[in-house]
């Protein structure tokens, strides 16, 4: 049934559009302030009767450095297997005003796209994705896609504003290590109001502990990693879990970093699924001068693995939400998990500012001995944060 409705909306596809030759500008690479790159056609895109669209580049009349225009009201865009390249990025952009969107933006097997809400004078947020009922993802990228961007999206009461990841699968080609989700820039942008999480980024099964059934036959296989990943300059608040879940992001470090982060947790579950910021397991990352308050349980936790560095932060009020309460709720968490091959933890968590905390400011654990011998812990509260690190963790002042 899906395969013959992406043959009837691709069909439709040409109809669909408009196009407008443009003199291609200068080339511009992804950046915090990115405009669109190298442009060649303005191919205005038109709604179907549900009002969304679904593209499929396999069947779609477009070229790399071309810019897809919305306008008006949406449910959803689709795109799948669609492909810029390193200098000339496919530009998604609103015109005319803010696009307004109930479902979202879904991205499956795309590379070298941006969708950049700014393409209206005076409109901040040129995309809102909004649901009437608590449900769905307002961005998804998944399947074998890299190189994304999305700028200025605002979204509201969904189950997950951002989707990253690609569970395990029983197509050898989105199994682990066969591709890599990499590259994928979030900034700017708006999420209230998630079921779930604010930002899902990456399984939580790394290591694919997690049965699915294929063709009749249980497997385990191990989903796809995330490479370098970069969240910065969101304002994200009123999550059932945490705010930014990254996991499974290894081999490059990924950035979280100036966003403001609040009141996280209204599941009121103390397993940790209520955290402003997480960091799963084999996570390699730089976590800074984020904004982090009211969290049911830590404000920062790490669970990951290679170079983990906590800095410059301003962490309140971890382990109490809305009057709700639990104990042993640091500011910020630090622990091991297994990893296979072994990994190593180096952490350095230094220069922030925490107050209003459930247990230490700053709690470290150790559930593999699995931590190197240069942590950090420096300059937190001007020296005076609380802290307890298990026995057998070395670390120094600098």
């Amino acid at each position: 049934m899906r395969k013959l409705l992406f043959l009837l909306l691709a069909a439709s596809t040409w109809s669909a559009c408009t196009k407008t030759e443009l003199t291609p500008t200068s080339s511009v690479q992804s950046s915090e302030e990115t405009d669109a790159t190298t442009t060649n056609k303005s191919i205005t895109l038109t709604k179907g009767s549900d009002s969304g669209l679904y593209l499929n580049g396999d069947n779609f009349s477009y070229s790399p450095g071309d810019t897809l225009v919305l306008t008006g009201s949406w449910s959803y865009c689709t795109l799948e297997n669609v492909y810029g390249t390193s200098s000339k990025n496919i530009v998604i952009i609103n015109k005319g005003g803010k696009v307004k969107m109930t479902s979202g933006f879904s991205f499956t097997n795309c590379r070298y796209i941006q969708v950049l809400g700014n393409g209206a004078s005076g409109v901040y947020y040129g995309f809102s994705i909004a649901a009437t009922t608590n449900s769905g993802v307002g961005v998804t990228i998944q399947g074998r896609s890299s190189d994304i961007e999305v700028a200025r999206v605002d979204i509201y009461n969904k189950t997950y504003g951002y989707w990253v990841k690609e569970e395990a699968s029983c197509i050898d080609s989105l199994e682990y290590p066969n591709w890599v989700i990499n590259n994928i820039q979030i900034r700017r942008g708006r999420i209230r109001v998630c079921n779930q999480e604010g930002m899902y980024l990456g399984s939580t099964d790394p290591n694919g502990t997690r049965a699915i059934t294929c063709s009749g036959e249980t497997i385990y296989p191990k989903p796809l990693r995330l490479g370098f990943i970069r969240v910065h300059h969101m304002k994200i608040d009123s999550t059932y879990r945490s705010g930014i879940q990254l996991s499974a992001a290894s081999g490059q470090t990924s950035q979280i970093h100036d966003n403001t982060v609040t009141n996280c947790g209204y599941e009121y579950n103390s397993d940790g699924q209520g955290c402003g910021i997480s960091l799963g397991g084999y996570t390699t990352a730089k976590v800074y001068n984020n904004t982090i308050k009211n969290t049911y349980t830590m404000g920062i936790s790490s669970l990951g693995a290679g170079q983990i560095i906590i800095q410059n932060n301003k962490v309140t009020n971890s382990g109490t939400l809305s009057g709700h309460t639990v104990s042993g709720m640091a500011n910020i968490m630090v622990d091991t998990r297994y990893t296979s091959p072994v990994d190593s933890t180096t952490f350095n968590v230094s220069g922030n500012t925490l107050s209003g905390t459930t247990d230490y400011n700053i709690r470290v654990y150790k559930t593999y001995s699995t931590y190197t011998k240069k942590n950090i812990i420096y300059n937190n509260n001007s020296g005076n944060a609380t802290k307890s690190v298990a026995s057998g963790v070395t670390w120094s002042t600098q």
